[in-house]
């Protein structure tokens, strides 16, 4: 489904009667910077309007520049008195995924994606045993192997593990404001004393700062490991090995193509959880 933007004066405008499955990527900004999705209910069976990320004056302002430097028109003109104004594609990737991100659709994308990776790592270190490229008459190249996946274990399966757990906890039964508090930094330290009195608020923060402070804890010492193996692996050549199987050298390629892949999704979760960690830190948003 095409994704649009659409400029309203309030979400009266969005007449949710004549919307479409096919309109649900819609967005919806006001003069305020409120931005609006579209949600299907599936109970109600019909099509609800949700609140997104709210920008600020001056980041939209910076928006429409870009939009209109990419495009040749601004399509937030303030003259422009049509009800509904399309805002054009622009080319500008990171402005547009700040301006639609959705914290929770992040942070569920990664907790279901724990598993996976658990897997895949458990994968790739069977795969590289299995294809006798790092034997055991190798000292030094074993024990440096051994050595990365042991932390692989320790640094990266048991922590993903906990990062799964530290998520259910948040949701489903959080400790006590004091207890975060005591344990947060001092960067969220002063958002929790912005919100002092108010525990739905308070709550919220703790959340999303907690879990993107986690999801960059865990993945940044996750890639650091899984670069080592990288690196040690991608010196090797099966094809130069006297005696590898088939089955062998399958098993170090399919652990190659996994390692890359992991790098891949790992850095993509970093880079988006920048916008959480800066979407967490925003007052607007809570």
């Amino acid at each position: 489904m095409k994704k649009r933007i659409f400029k309203i004066k309030d979400i009266s405008q969005i007449d949710t009667s004549k919307v479409s499955v096919y309109d649900l990527n819609n967005r919806y900004i006001d003069p305020m910077g409120n931005l609006f999705g579209l949600k299907y209910n599936r109970i109600k069976r019909k099509i609800e309007i949700i609140k997104l990320e709210r920008v600020h004056a001056s980041q939209t302002r910076q928006y429409q520049k870009k939009i209109f430097q990419n495009r040749g028109t601004d399509a937030f003109s303030e003259t422009d008195t049509s009800p509904e104004t399309p805002v054009p594609d622009t080319d500008d990737d990171i402005d547009e995924n700040r301006l639609l991100f959705e914290p929770d659709s992040f942070i569920e994308k990664v907790i279901t994606d724990v598993e996976i990776h658990k897997e895949r790592i458990n994968g790739i270190i069977m795969n590289i045993n299995d294809s006798l490229l790092f034997p055991k008459e190798n000292k030094m190249e074993s024990t440096r192997f051994d050595d990365i996946a042991r932390s692989l274990d320790i640094e990266g399966i048991q922590q993903l593990e906990k990062l799964d757990s530290y998520y259910r906890e948040l949701t489903n039964y959080p400790r006590s404001i004091t207890y975060y508090q005591a344990k947060i930094d001092n960067e969220g330290k002063e958002l929790i004393d912005l919100f002092s009195g108010n525990q739905e608020r308070t709550m919220r923060f703790i959340f999303l700062y907690e879990i993107s402070s986690s999801i960059k804890r865990i993945y940044t010492n996750l890639y650091k490991h899984i670069k080592k193996l990288n690196n040690i692996t991608s010196s090797k050549n099966p094809d130069e090995v006297t005696g590898i199987t088939k089955t062998q050298k399958q098993s170090f390629i399919d652990a190659r193509t996994s390692i890359v892949n992991t790098m891949k999704d790992i850095e993509k979760i970093l880079q988006t959880n920048k916008i959480l960690h800066e979407y967490s830190l925003n007052p607007d948003n809570y």
